[in-house]
């Protein structure tokens, strides 16, 4: 790890400065070199840094000439590679040491670093601010407009630097400023560095007072930044990468890729669609997602409106920043605005899709793989579909068609035709044939396959790649212009023979037999990413092909003649984790048929597995169970029992509980997944539904998702899935009624972070962090049921009421939680002599935590118990005088953990770890005391 020196400035922050030294020394960070510089306080600071002076590099109390004058003092004792400030009333976020330190080691060109914008309230708690995961650059911190008028700036508190780039840059704060110091000092960083970013907490303003310097001189500040960046401009710095555009953010947690884990991102043929557009706004966007939406990683997208006049182009500019090119004038027509946009295009494999037509989920990369596997073809369409006007799909090809060009010759140019939506080839082919003839304003797209059968086979792939919208009776060109469109067709027929008997009348080859997906996926190996997993919206039998390498541990067949719906479903989580997440990852799954993918991966992944556990065995979290973690609960019920980014991955299968059959708990579970992952971590949902005629029975919480999540994959219309012949469905015997019923798998997949635009580059799939947990014990006779539930904590030895600990060696724990204080009987002595031994194994900044019962609030309750009946007034008596548990007052244990060598003691509500034990109430009114405390000295 990189040495980081920390410089905290301070002047009367009692209030605060206690909170900030130890948000950076509970981290013990193995080479921190931390700095106080206080300007002579006179409300009790100075005692508060004495109390960690033996953890201080350096400190001193005298008055410095200011906040940035201090800095630059501290900065000068500072030896360390790595450097950054605290203010006093700041503070760090847990790990945000480790982060900082881990970035700076594996990536050493980074020079300059900041963090994700979350700051703290006035009582600690965190703060999102707006653009959480902004990236910056030089040029950007010249917008007056985003620092003036939005005040979005750089998080000081997550901010740090390599000494070097400090020495390069002057090596000091420019003290003129008695403000925006900070501001000037990125500038001049940034001129030299790009200023990264991290996805990942590191430090954090604290927001508490409108009093606060930042908000009192707020106008100051900006007038100083605007200084800043007056001057800067005056420089006329040369252009330079570095300053006109940010870095890509760096995604959290690093890990080293070995090569048995990396998952790298296939090189895939440059795609260019060109859509020609007229005023279509009714259908216009749904084309453009319909293309974005794919994910394709290698994606060139033109846009090539006409000149509308009915909100086309509004629409065009939504989505400008993932187009390669568009443009808004009159073009010539239809196939003249084709010819243009392919002109412009640099891809290896081209097609157009008009404005009112779309793609099916994962047809690009499906197209891509075809290019790429199967070097003989050189043209290749799909398998025929159809759209209603809606968008809907209203009609599929069972059996691919095979065309060639002596049915051209033959005239066989309609019904089927080459549906032009389907169709794609390389660049090679139609650079040979010179582009669409403008003179064939209705037939060009007939014209062009004419042109190209003269140089090569059309291959059908049979699976749907796009479709046209069928809409009867308004006017389409291809239904209002069919005579027009069949007369140019016949010139085209007419045209080719003649072409064929003056070149000798060659031998004509055959069509070529459909190809597969199954080829196609053998010849790349492809795998399912969450880019293309559109295409895996509902159980089809086009799927399997996939599924064959991962097949591995599950039991049974992997054919669809031989596989029933669960074995799909596992088949397709299995597929998806080892095609995606890194081994050794930890993974949870819940629902009531998680088990096959459980004995599936345990040898492979850290798997963890949802159930109500049966026993209170105090070591049962160690048993492997399938070789699984159980973790007691229902989804969506265990509030903070499992800690938050816990998880690389989740994924449900079956029943998840009764929580699904209400809106709320739909929303809680939901709530749950997206809180237990990681940050960028992904949770695969796979229903069972089952179709009775037009009818379908869904379970609720994929209703809900449907309707209120952001899954990766656009959800298909159930009334898709009956007329799909690739569906992938189970068939029930008729009922009683004659209705048939079939039941099918539906996937949704889910991102915790927002997902890439489908114009950028899929990333790899991260590696999971290794953390050690903290080494802890549990006292108390309620320790087993909260330490087990707490799952994090598990491991650690049980002790019934922690007297002797003469078993553990001084220093050797990271946390103690105590469930209950010994009863009657038990003196302040005894109670000091408990404290002092808990603080003697503890480590330096080790932390104690305390559940008690609150003698004080159970006196406030004795004193109205005359409102009480006798049984009421019976058990609170019990309560007091302790026959279970022994009571306390806040005030008293704070003293006693204070003479024991306990710091930073505070009261909080409750702790998440233990909500069963640590929220107490009686009659509605609270009775817990939760303490929190540290080891000092």
């Amino acid at each position: 790890m990189q040495g980081i020196t920390i410089v905290t400035p301070s002047l009367n922050q009692a209030t605060y400065l206690e909170q900030c030294i130890d948000s950076i020394l509970s981290q013990n960070y193995p080479d921190l070199e931390y700095i106080i510089m206080d300007g002579g306080s006179t409300d009790g600071s100075v005692n508060i840094i004495r109390k960690y002076e033996k953890y201080l590099a350096y400190w001193q109390s005298a008055p410095d000439g200011g906040h940035y004058q201090a800095l630059n003092a501290g900065f000068q004792h500072g030896t360390k590679s790595v450097m950054g400030w605290l203010n006093a009333d700041d503070m760090l976020h847990k790990g945000g040491l480790a982060v900082i330190g881990e970035v700076f080691e594996k990536l050493p060109h980074v020079e300059f670093l900041t963090g994700r914008r979350v700051g703290f309230d006035g009582d600690g708690k965190l703060h999102p601010f707006e653009f959480m995961t902004q990236t910056w650059c030089h040029d950007q911190m010249l917008n007056e407009e985003v620092v003036l008028k939005y005040c979005l700036l750089v998080m000081q508190e997550g901010t740090y630097w390599r000494r070097k780039l400090w020495e390069q840059a002057g090596g000091g704060l420019n003290a003129g400023y008695k403000l925006a110091a900070d501001f000037e000092l990125w500038m001049r960083l940034s001129r030299l560095a790009p200023l990264y970013s991290v996805d990942a907490l590191t430090g954090g303003f604290r927001l508490y007072s409108m009093n606060q310097r930042c908000n009192k001189h707020r106008d100051q500040y900006l007038a100083e930044c605007k200084a800043v960046i007056d001057r800067e401009r005056e420089l006329r710095l040369p252009a330079a990468p570095h300053r006109s555009s940010a870095p890509p953010l760096i995604r959290y947690p690093l890990r080293d890729f070995s090569p048995p884990t990396v998952i790298v991102p296939r090189e895939v043929p440059r795609l260019t669609i060109v859509t020609p557009s007229y005023n279509q706004a009714e259908y216009l966007e749904e084309c453009l997602d319909s293309v974005l939406s794919q994910g394709y990683p290698n994606l060139e997208y033109i846009v090539m409106d006409g000149g509308s006049s009915d909100g086309s182009v509004e629409i065009i500019k939504k989505y400008e920043k993932h187009l390669s090119y568009w443009q808004s004038r009159p073009d010539g027509g239809h196939y003249a605005a084709v010819n243009e946009g392919f002109r412009r295009a640099t891809g290896e494999v081209l097609a157009w899709i008009n404005s009112d037509d779309k793609y099916h989920p994962g047809a690009l990369h499906l197209v891509g793989d075809a290019f790429l596997g199967c070097p003989e073809v050189e043209w290749l369409t799909g398998s025929p579909t159809l759209w209603d006007s809606d968008g809907k799909a209203a009609g599929f090809s069972s059996e691919p068609p095979a065309w060639c060009r002596e049915k051209y010759l033959r005239g066989e140019v309609n019904a089927p035709f080459i549906q032009q939506e389907s169709t794609f080839w390389r660049r090679s082919l139609w650079e040979k044939v010179g582009g669409l003839d403008a003179a064939f304003a209705l037939a060009g797209d007939l014209e062009l396959w004419a042109r190209f059968f003269r140089h090569a086979r059309l291959y059908t792939l049979h699976a749907p790649l796009g479709g046209f919208r069928s809409r009867p009776g308004e006017g389409q060109r291809s239904e209002a212009h069919l005579e027009s469109y069949n007369r140019e067709a016949e010139r085209v027929v007419i045209r080719e023979r003649e072409l064929y008997r003056t070149q000798g009348g060659q031998h004509l080859e055959p069509a070529p037999p459909p190809l597969q997906v199954a080829e196609v996926v053998r010849r790349t190996e492809s795998r399912i990413t969450p880019e293309n997993f559109g295409f895996f919206t509902y159980s089809r039998r086009l799927h399997f092909p996939w599924f064959e390498k991962n097949a591995a541990g599950l039991p049974g067949s992997n054919r669809p003649s031989d596989c029933d719906l669960k074995r799909y479903q596992e088949l397709l989580i299995c597929s998806f984790i080892r095609d995606n997440v890194p081994k050794g990852a930890r993974i949870l799954g819940f629902g009531s048929r998680t088990s096959g993918v459980v004995r599936a991966l345990e040898q492979e992944y850290e798997m963890w597995n949802l159930d109500r556990l049966q026993t209170d065995s105090a070591d049962l979290l160690q048993r492997p169970v399938y070789g699984v973690r159980l973790v007691e609960g229902e989804i969506g019920g265990f509030s903070e029992l499992l800690p938050g980014g816990y998880f690389d991955f989740m994924y449900s299968v079956g029943d998840c509980g009764e929580l699904q059959h209400t809106e709320d708990g739909c929303r809680s579970i939901a709530t749950d997944v997206e809180r237990m992952l990681k940050p960028g971590a992904m949770a695969l949902y796979s229903f069972r539904v089952v179709a009775r005629g037009d009818s379908f029975t869904t379970p609720p919480l994929m209703s809900h998702l449907r309707r209120e999540g952001t899954p990766l994959n656009h959800p298909a219309p159930l009334e898709q899935v009956p007329i799909d012949p690739f569906t992938f469905a189970v068939s029930q015997p008729t009922s009683a009624a004659g209705v048939i019923e079939r039941e099918f798998s539906y996937n949704l997949l889910c991102r915790k972070a927002p997902a890439a635009s489908a114009a950028q580059v899929p990333e790899a799939a991260p590696q999971p962090a290794t953390v050690e947990p903290p080494r802890g014990i549990r006292v108390g006779p309620h320790a087993v049921e909260c330490w087990l539930k707490g799952c994090r904590r598990a491991g650690g030895d049980l002790v019934e009421y922690g007297e002797d600990l003469s078993g553990l060696s001084d220093g050797s724990l990271d946390e103690i939680y105590v469930s209950s204080l010994p009863g009657p009987g038990y003196s302040q002595e005894k109670h000091l002599t408990l404290l002092r031994e808990w603080k003697r194994v503890l480590k330096p900044l080790g932390t104690l935590y305390i559940t008690s019962l609150d003698l004080g609030a159970l006196a406030g309750l004795f004193q109205e118990a005359d409102g009480l009946d006798a049984e009421a007034r019976f058990s609170l008596w019990q309560l007091i005088c302790g026959q279970d548990e022994g009571a306390i007052s806040e005030d008293l244990l704070s003293r006693l953990l204070g003479e024991a060598g306990f710091g930073l003691i505070r009261r909080v509500d409750s702790f998440h770890f233990c909500p069963g034990l640590s929220i107490r109430t009686f009659r509605d009114r609270s009775i817990a005391l939760n303490i929190v405390a540290r080891r000092l000295g």
